[in-house]
């Protein structure tokens, strides 16, 4: 394939211009129709905070002229100049057709998140900012909110906060094996500001009916000291039956003093790994039994 039929390609698998994600941490950007390469094959984006309502004009005062349900699909056709800022969240004014109906509303009650449950299939989950707080207070919090919806209705909702500015992705990765457990969401948590960020995933259980949070599994990439932490689910190859293993794993590397002190028994990284077996009661993470593994050793480095 030459090079022009494979931009061809590209343009025609993705909306033109502005990207659907969010532009930084606290602002909601959605494409509109007439970016698209081919508008009539516009994705849509989907109701994400309850009922969401659908007004004449972009103005929250203006005349309700339709309510927007959970999980309901909509098509952005015109991005107003105005924002607005709810719960630290800013996006503009849309305007949005669903049906035969057209009208405004603002672009923090719509998401681009949204995946179906796996083992209820009539269960979708949609995934977006729920609110901000911003950075010249005393604590920055960048939280996501995840719903499910079934047959047109909100059955449960969880608000989750990233350690960092927002989630990079949002997934939902089935049971990975666990029988009692209907889908594994994985948020995944970006490193950003490079060594010494933090990053990792936050890790949400949808189980009987309800949603779960059940880990932040978070680590800290750095030129001397690292941290990382997953889970090892059944499925996967070093699963087991039945148990979720929790792998931490550190290094420690001598700092360039102790090496200058050190330099007649040479410098060295000191190893340290954990093995947790756990299992989920339906409610939480608990011991399974199986005793905890623990290996630490010094990795001899350089010359």
């Amino acid at each position: 394939m030459d090079r022009m039929r494979r931009t061809l390609l590209l343009l025609a698998l993705a909306p033109m211009g502005l990207s659907a994600q969010e532009s930084d941490w606290a602002f909601v950007h959605h494409t509109p129709r007439s970016q698209y390469l081919f508008p009539k094959e516009a994705s849509p984006v989907y109701v994400l905070r309850g009922v969401s309502a659908l007004r004449s004009a972009p103005a929250t005062d203006a005349p309700r002229i339709a309510s927007l349900q959970p999980g309901q699909a909509v098509i952005v056709e015109e991005i107003g100049p105005d924002t607005l800022v709810v719960d630290g969240v800013r996006s503009n004014w849309c305007r949005v057709t669903v049906g035969d109906r057209s009208g405004w509303t603002w672009g923090g009650n719509l998401t681009r998140h949204a995946f179906g449950g796996t083992a209820d299939p009539t269960v979708k989950f949609f995934a977006g900012l729920d609110h901000v707080v911003p950075p010249d207070t005393s604590r920055i919090d960048v939280s996501f909110r995840i719903v499910a919806v079934k047959d047109g209705k909100e059955i449960d909702r969880i608000v989750v906060r990233s350690p960092a500015w927002g989630f990079e992705a949002v997934r939902n990765a089935g049971n990975l094996g666990l029988r009692n457990v209907d889908d594994v969401i994985l948020l995944d948590v970006p490193c950003i500001g490079g060594c010494g960020c933090t990053t990792g995933m936050v890790v949400v259980f949808w189980s009987g009916g309800r949603f779960h949070h059940v880990a932040d599994l978070l680590g800290s990439p750095d030129g001397d000291y690292s941290t990382n932490e997953h889970f090892i689910f059944p499925a996967e190859v070093e699963g087991l039956p039945g148990m979720i293993i929790r792998k931490t794993s550190n290094y420690l590397d001598t700092d360039v003093e102790q090496q200058e002190e050190a330099e007649d028994e040479g410098a060295s990284i000191t190893r340290t790994l954990v093995r947790e077996y756990l299992r989920w009661d339906g409610k939480a993470l608990i011991p399974s039994g199986k005793a905890t593994e623990r290996m630490s050793y010094r990795q001899p480095v350089g010359p």
